[in-house]
């Protein structure tokens, strides 16, 4: 995700990173040449040139850019969602540590002044359970390896490498926060009406997995897009056709310039249709997950020099 200050208006009418352009310039350029080249066989041999009128162009643009809009309305739509899960999981996390942290305890100190070190500990691993989860979901849609980073939470922890192993592991790490509330509440460190509490807060953030899941596996149908970009294309490359009777030699400027605005409104599409990835415009999901580690840790009372550091932007990029 680009983070910066908003720029003069100058500098936002020349910035390149962070925008479209990066990605689109070959394109437009390839446009443009052969602009030049439609422009001097029409002046060079006029009466072989082909000429089309205006007309078609103008019907088939006034569709293509609502056309372009509905599909970036669509991504927009996703990015936005992504977002608002993420939102509610870091409020989950931290409803879920507060409670663990309050509602597990020692059977016979009901007021969490006199807690012995194995309920603490107990406590603190179903926190590192969190962290992991959430990491895990990182990873998961991001296809990365989740492994450095939840051996760094479960040092040593044998379950690990079997958690590891399975095809989903946020859910086999969601199975086994499960497994740990029934142990207190088997224990006698968790009530049996809080039970339900702690399982709604896992619950949710099944939820949150599933939608997230849900709009990583489910793209913009294949078709869609397909008829998208060739529509754009063809236009572009017609273009000088319709153009260079009228506009003479400034022909592969103007066509360039629209062709920018087509192929820049077709590439924000495909930039942010899936937005738990790591372009630039895309969800900072190591920055969230690292939040949300240091937010959970110190309300479990870890001193500072155990947090991780904050993730911040480098050259305005958070990822």
């Amino acid at each position: 995700m680009i983070v910066t200050d908003k720029e003069s208006w100058l500098g936002m009418i020349f910035a390149v990173h962070g925008t479209t352009m990066e990605s689109i310039w070959p394109r437009v350029a390839v446009v443009f040449f052969w602009s030049i080249l439609i422009t001097v066989i029409a002046y060079t041999f006029p009466e072989q040139a082909y000429t089309l009128t205006m007309a078609p162009f103008t019907v088939v643009g006034l569709a293509l850019a609502i056309f372009l809009g509905f599909r970036n309305n669509a991504s927009y739509d996703r990015y936005w969602e992504g977002r608002k899960l993420w939102g509610r999981m870091v409020n989950v996390c931290r409803s879920f540590t507060m409670q663990i942290n309050t509602l597990v305890d020692d059977a016979n100190s009901g007021d969490g002044t006199q807690t012995s070190g194995e309920v603490q500990q107990q406590r603190l691993h179903m926190v590192r359970l969190i962290i992991c989860h959430i990491h895990a979901l990182r990873h998961r849609l991001r296809d990365t390896d989740a492994a450095t980073d939840l051996e760094e939470q479960l040092p040593g922890d044998a379950q690990l490498k079997h958690d590891l192993a399975q095809d989903n592991v946020p859910a086999a790490i969601a199975d086994r926060i499960s497994r740990q509330i029934n142990s207190a509440w088997r224990k006698g460190r968790l009530d049996t009406y809080h039970v339900p509490l702690l399982h709604n807060c896992l619950t949710e953030m099944m939820g949150i997995q599933g939608g997230c899941e849900r709009i990583k596996s489910t793209p913009i149908p294949y078709t869609y897009s397909v008829l998208t970009h060739r529509t754009v294309f063809i236009y572009c490359m017609a273009l000088p056709c319709g153009l260079h009777d009228t506009v003479g030699p400034l022909t592969p400027l103007v066509v360039a310039l629209v062709a920018y605005f087509f192929l820049g409104l077709d590439a924000v599409g495909d930039e942010i249709e899936q937005p738990f990835m790591t372009d630039d415009n895309d969800l900072p999901l190591l920055q969230l997950t690292t939040m949300i580690e240091r937010n959970v840790l110190q309300l479990s009372g870890c001193p500072d020099e155990d947090l991780p550091e904050p993730i911040k932007p480098v050259d305005h990029l958070l990822i």
